[in-house]
């Protein structure tokens, strides 16, 4: 099975490794390699001593005044709108400018 495994430098030097797809399973380690290794070992002893279920559930959540049903129902309603490409480039500049 494949997990999605997000490494990041550390100042310190080590890497940190999350694994967003199972809660609480993060490590540091001092290389890459180590990294690698030690999260794959923690996913396997994290997987071989748990359970995945899905449970019904009889009640509905509580939601606020929703416009939509679906988050979904809006989705691509500005594909015809002409001025869409333009300001989603400025967007895009603008975040380029704040990050850099």
């Amino acid at each position: 099975m494949r997990y999605t495994v997000l490494l990041t430098d550390k100042v310190d030097g080590n890497i940190h490794v999350t694994v967003p797809g199972i809660p609480d399973c993060t490590l540091e380690a001092p290389t890459r390699t180590e990294a690698l290794y030690k999260v794959r070992e923690t996913i396997t002893t994290i997987i071989n001593h748990s359970e995945i279920v899905q449970l019904d559930v009889p009640v509905k959540p509580k939601s606020k005044n929703l416009s939509f049903d679906t988050p979904w129902d809006w989705f691509g309603i500005f594909h015809d709108d002409p001025t869409w490409g333009e300001m989603f480039d400025k967007i895009e500049m603008r975040n380029d400018n704040d990050q850099g």
